[in-house]
C-alpha cells in the first residue's frame, strides 16, 4: 500500500517564504476524530500541510471505513489532497489484498483498533498556487461500506492559510462577518414538481457464497437489501413487476454454473413468496451463467494494464463461454487473481429489478419517513417537509443538510446547503457545495454573488447578482441594492 511520503526541508532563508499557519487547538470531527498540530507552510514553490489525527475515541465497525479527505479552498478554487482511510477489521483485509501494481494510491490506509489509543501523522506536499494564500483547510468525512461507496458526508473547516499580510487576512474575516451581519437574501432552489410521479426502477442484489445458493443475511449487506425490499413493498402500492436474474461467477464447469445461477434466482423467489414480499405482483425468473457485461464495465473503469486484451477475450466468439475464464487466467494471471478476489464475489448474485410508480407523498407520511428512512423519499418529498418550517429556522436548516446528504449530486440540494452554510458564516464549506454547479443556474449565481461579496469582490458579486436577477431571482434584486449601499459606504 502506497502511503504519503513526508518531505523534510532545510531551514534555509533563501528558500523559505514566510507564509505559514500553525493551529495547535483541537478540532474534532463529527465522528470523534481529534485533529491536532495543524501546520500549513509555503516553502518556495511548494505547500506543506501537516496534522495529527487522534482516533482514540473513534469506533469503526468491522465492515466499514471512515474516509477523511483534506481539501484546500479559497471559496472559488479547490484542491483535494490524499485521503486517510480508517478501516474496520474486514475492510482492512480487503484493502490489504489489493495489488499496488494494479491500483497504486496516494491515500493512507490504517486499521482501527477499537478501544485503544491510536494516532496518525499526516503530511501532504503540493505545488503552491497564488489562490492558496487565502485558502482554508477543510476535512470531508465520509462513512463507506461495500465497494468503498460513501453514504454519509460531513465537512469541517480546521485551519486557514493567512494572506501575505495579517491585515489582508483580517480584512477578509471582517468582510465575511459584515456580509453575515447584513443578511443578504438566499435563493433556495426547489426541484420541479410533476403532476404525477414517473415510473421508476428499483434495483438491488442478493449475494451468495461461492458454489452456494442459500441466502446468508450477514453476507455482503444482504440483510440491508432484504430490509429495504420489505420497506419498499410496505410503502409503495403501485409496484408493477419484479424480475429476478440469477448469475454465477465464471470459474467452474459451465453446466454447474447454469444450474447454480437458475437455482439462485429460484431461491429468491421462494424466499419472497414465503415471507410475503411482492407476492401481489408478477415475479419473473431468469438466469445466465455469468454477467460478462459487468466484468467489462469494471475493466473499462479500472487501471489494469491489459484490460483491453481481457475484454477482447470476453468478446471473442471463437472462444467458447466455458473456456473464457481459463483463457483469462492463463494469459493474465496477476489481473485474474485480482478479478477473482475483488470482482467475482459480486457476480455470484441474483439481481432484483422492480418497476413501480411511487404514490404522491403527503406531508405526514414524508415527515415519518424523514425520521425513519429518508432514502425512501424523493428530493421533492424532503422539501415538502422543509416548507412546513420557516426558512432559516433550525428545523429548516437541518432538513436542508439532510437533503444534500441524501442527494449529494443534486444541484438544488447543493445550492441550498451552500446557503445554509453561508447563513452560518461558513463560507469555505459553502464553496465546496457550489463547486461544479452549472454557471447558468440562477440560484447558484445568487449564492456565488454572496460568496464573492464576502471576499470583497464587489464587481464580480454585482455581475452575478445581475445575472440572477435577469433570470427572475427576486432575492438577487434585493442583494443588488444591498451591495450598492456597501460600495457607496466603502467610497
Amino acid at each position: 500500500m502506497k502511503h504519503i511520503t513526508k518531505y523534510l526541508f532545510l531551514a534555509c532563508c533563501t528558500l523559505l517564504l514566510a507564509i505559514s499557519s500553525t493551529q495547535a487547538q483541537n478540532n474534532v470531527t463529527a465522528n470523534g476524530v481529534s485533529v491536532n498540530d495543524i501546520t500549513m507552510q509555503q516553502t518556495n514553490e511548494r505547500l506543506d500541510i501537516a496534522m495529527t489525527f487522534d482516533m482514540s475515541n473513534l469506533h469503526v465497525r468491522s465492515n466499514r471505513s471512515l474516509r477523511i479527505t483534506p481539501l484546500l479552498s479559497d471559496g472559488r478554487e479547490m484542491l483535494q489532497l490524499p485521503a486517510v482511510i480508517i478501516d474496520g477489521r474486514r475492510r482492512s483485509i480487503i484493502h490489504e489484498r489489493r495489488s499496488d501494481e494494479i491500483f497504486p494510491s496516494a491515500d493512507t490506509y490504517v486499521r482501527r483498533k477499537n478501544r485503544s489509543e491510536q494516532v496518525l501523522d499526516y503530511d501532504a506536499n503540493v505545488t503552491y498556487q497564488p489562490w492558496m494564500a487565502n485558502a482554508e483547510l477543510i476535512l470531508r468525512e465520509e462513512w463507506c461500506a461495500c465497494h468503498d461507496a460513501p453514504y454519509t458526508e460531513d465537512l469541517l473547516a480546521v485551519a486557514s492559510m493567512p494572506s501575505k499580510t495579517a491585515q489582508q487576512g483580517s480584512d477578509i474575516a471582517h468582510q465575511q462577518a459584515l456580509v453575515t451581519d447584513i443578511k443578504p437574501r438566499m435563493a433556495y432552489a426547489m426541484p420541479a414538481a410533476g403532476d404525477a410521479p414517473s415510473p421508476t426502477h428499483y434495483d438491488a442484489a442478493i449475494y451468495f457464497h461461492i458454489n452456494k445458493s442459500n441466502i446468508e443475511p450477514s453476507y455482503m449487506g444482504n440483510q440491508h437489501t432484504i430490509d429495504s425490499l420489505r420497506t419498499l413493498f410496505a410503502n409503495s402500492k403501485d409496484i408493477k413487476s419484479v424480475k429476478l436474474m440469477g448469475y454465477a461467477s465464471p470459474e467452474g464447469p459451465l453446466p454447474f454454473n447454469k444450474a447454480l445461477a437458475a437455482k439462485r434466482a429460484a431461491v429468491i423467489k421462494d424466499y419472497m413468496t414465503k415471507n410475503n414480499i411482492g407476492t401481489s405482483v408478477p415475479i419473473t425468473v431468469d438466469s445466465a451463467t455469468t454477467d460478462w457485461n459487468a466484468i467489462k464495465d469494471w475493466l473499462n473503469s479500472s487501471r489494469i494494464e491489459n484490460y483491453l486484451k481481457i475484454i477482447a477475450i470476453i468478446d471473442d466468439n471463437s472462444i467458447a463461454e466455458a473456456d473464457k475464464n481459463a483463457a483469462i487466467r492463463k494469459q493474465f494471471p496477476v489481473a485474474y487473481n485480482f478479478m477473482f478476489r475483488q470482482w467475482y464475489p459480486k457476480l455470484r448474485t441474483t439481481d432484483i429489478s422492480i418497476e413501480h410508480t411511487p404514490a404522491k407523498m403527503d406531508v405526514a407520511t414524508a415527515k415519518k419517513l424523514l425520521n425513519e428512512n429518508p432514502s425512501q423519499l424523493s428530493l421533492e418529498d424532503i422539501y415538502l417537509v422543509a416548507l412546513t418550517f420557516d426558512k432559516g429556522s433550525k428545523e429548516w436548516n437541518d432538513i436542508i443538510i439532510l437533503a444534500v446528504q441524501t442527494y449529494p449530486q443534486s444541484p438544488e440540494a447543493r445550492v441550498n446547503a451552500a446557503n445554509v452554510a453561508m447563513a452560518n458564516g461558513n463560507y469555505a464549506q459553502a464553496a465546496t457545495y457550489l463547486q461544479g454547479l452549472p454557471a447558468t443556474m440562477p440560484e447558484a449565481m445568487n449564492s456565488r454573488g454572496i460568496l464573492a461579496m464576502s471576499q470583497g469582490n464587489y464587481t464580480q458579486a454585482m455581475t452575478l447578482f445581475e445575472g440572477a436577477a435577469k433570470a427572475g431571482v427576486s432575492e438577487a434584486t434585493y442583494n443588488i441594492n444591498l451591495l450598492k449601499q456597501l460600495m457607496a459606504a466603502k467610497e
